[in-house]
């Protein structure tokens, strides 16, 4: 057990592909769990990868492609990293790269998630954070949770808009920590899309759903998937996406499907968490349109510094990286479904 300070690098990059999310974290353990952001990076996602990517949500032949090319990639950012920072840095946590997930069947892939890493870099790395869980029985999913009662438990619910929005239930005037986390519905992975569409990376602001009108024959199909009527834990993947969605939107005109789309979300979300107080981070975060959609709906949302927003993930997993790396607990079993708290991640050393 190690209990001094340590210097660790949570890698992110989610299922919207918008990029790869770093945050280099300082934890010590002095008088219960601090913790200190020291610095945060972005790294835009390669073109010929996000294709590769892209097409292996389709082709599952591309899975040792795209994983060789995912933990080049880390690589390449990690040895960038290393050349910018004045910090040693201790340990990394990658997430590595969601490509398939069906805890069902007790399957997930995570590309990117191997030994090479820390052998490149010389600096331990831990990955491959799902799978104990979903041989356990669980979803592998959500993975924040501990996050968010550690490091941000003061408020009821915390809500990430990513690829998909994600929630973390507890109640911080009885002490609980988190007591139910899961998937809600799809987001940036499908506004994203949609924006592209139009030639843009993402709808900044929300200001092509502001002017499109929501279908409702449209939005009563997706708030009627089988999916919202599940009970937690649940979790999503980019093929329920590409199976269960698409197809529904696809003929609109973009502003009008980001607009439908949005409604969705708000309505989900809502469903889940209204008069809670929420706090709310992600790229979402920053779509204007789309937060006044929920707080219409009665969720009272408080987005924190922007650090925070852009970086919880990363963090996160930074966090899950030093918990494993000194043999705590990382996964909250309750949350995923598992129903056993375990320490999770492959460690690979240099």
């Amino acid at each position: 057990m190690y209990d001094g300070t340590l210097n660790i690098l949570g890698l992110m990059s989610g299922t919207s592909l918008d990029g790869m999310d770093a945050a280099l974290v300082q934890f010590s353990e002095e008088n219960g769990l601090q913790w200190q952001l020291l610095e945060h990076f972005e790294f835009e996602y390669p073109d010929a990868l996000k294709t590769l990517v892209n097409n292996c949500f389709k082709d599952a032949s591309l899975k040792s492609e795209v994983d060789q090319a995912f933990a080049d990639w880390t690589i390449a950012c990690i040895e960038r990293i290393k050349g910018k920072t004045a910090y040693e840095i201790h340990a990394v946590g990658s997430h590595g790269q969601t490509i398939f997930h069906d805890p069902q069947n007790k399957y997930t892939f995570q590309a990117g998630c191997l030994a090479e890493i820390a052998q490149a870099t010389g600096i331990p790395c831990i990955t491959d954070f799902r799978m104990q869980d979903v041989l356990l029985g669980g979803q592998g999913a959500p993975l924040v949770p501990i996050g968010d009662h550690l490091l941000f438990g003061m408020y009821e619910a915390a809500l990430n808009l990513g690829g998909f929005a994600n929630v973390s239930i507890g109640n911080p005037k009885l002490g609980d920590g988190v007591m139910q986390a899961y998937d809600i519905c799809p987001a940036n992975y499908v506004l994203n899309t949609l924006s592209r569409e139009m030639g843009k990376e993402y709808d900044a602001g929300g200001a092509h759903a502001s002017r499109g009108s929501i279908n409702q024959w449209v939005l009563e199909e997706l708030n009627s998937l089988p999916y919202f009527d599940k009970k937690p834990p649940k979790s999503l993947g980019a093929e329920w996406v590409e199976s269960q969605v698409f197809d529904k939107i696809d003929y609109l005109q973009p502003s009008d499907a980001l607009a439908t789309y949005c409604e969705h979300i708000a309505i989900q979300i809502a469903t889940a968490l209204k008069g809670k107080h929420v706090l709310v981070t992600g790229g979402g975060a920053w779509n204007h349109y789309l937060l006044g959609r929920i707080k219409a709906y009665g969720v009272e949302l408080e987005r924190p510094e922007k650090e925070v927003v852009n970086f919880k993930e990363a963090i996160i997993f930074a966090l899950l990286a030093y918990l494993r790396f000194t043999g705590k607990d990382n996964v909250l079993g309750a949350t995923t479904g598992s129903g056993k708290n375990h320490s999770s991640g492959k460690v690979f050393w240099p």
